[in-house]
């Protein structure tokens, strides 16, 4: 289950100068509480998505909402809601996606180059994660390696994505039955994307 919505957190008090109290008549007694709303996911803050506030008297402790103000206390109070800056630990998903993209690209990366090598060097015991003549996906093992060719396993299952690869890989799904290809037809079914991953 995921648990998403928003918060809000407090950013700042900021007094008025110019405006009186229209309730008590009082001056220099108004503050304005100014809140940044936030959305999270599992309570990891995301991203700002706004920011809200109230006036409060010191004095007469009236608090009122933008809604309840007059003209001249909401203009002062849009000002320093404007001027009110919110705290970077607000955007901290953000910076967690982004690092999260990053090294899942690096990552990527890193397999890649590791495959580029695995198709090359085959090694008994290898997987072949390979798309099917009917667009299903399935996997192929490597029981033997010789200096030209590549015998493999292969399993009797199939599943319909590419995602569900893990689902069928299991050792009692492979047929016994060898099957020969030679290193350089290995590499030409990963260059088509036939093969399309391969662990080791």
């Amino acid at each position: 289950m995921i648990i998403y919505g928003s918060r809000s957190a407090h950013i700042g008090n900021i007094p008025s100068k110019s405006v009186k109290c229209e309730n008590c008549n009082s001056e220099r007694t108004i503050t304005f509480n100014i809140f940044r709303r936030h959305a999270h996911i599992f309570w990891i803050p995301l991203f700002p998505i706004g920011k809200t506030g109230v006036s409060e008297c010191s004095y007469c402790k009236q608090v009122l909402r933008k809604n309840e103000m007059s003209d001249t206390l909401r203009i002062a109070y849009l000002k320093a809601r404007n001027t009110a800056k919110g705290p970077k630990w607000q955007f901290a998903g953000l910076f967690l996606v982004l690092a999260l993209f990053i090294f899942v690209g690096f990552s990527s990366s890193i397999n890649k180059n590791n495959e580029a090598q695995y198709i090359t060097e085959p090694l008994i015991g290898d997987v072949y994660s390979y798309k099917t003549e009917t667009n299903q996906y399935s996997t192929m093992k490597v029981v033997s390696v010789s200096s030209d060719s590549v015998f493999v396993y292969l399993n009797t299952y199939e599943v319909g994505r590419k995602s569900s690869i893990y689902k069928i890989e299991k050792d009692e799904r492979y047929s016994e039955d060898t099957y020969a290809y030679s290193k350089e037809e290995i590499k030409a079914l990963y260059e088509e994307k036939t093969i399309v991953s391969i662990d080791r």
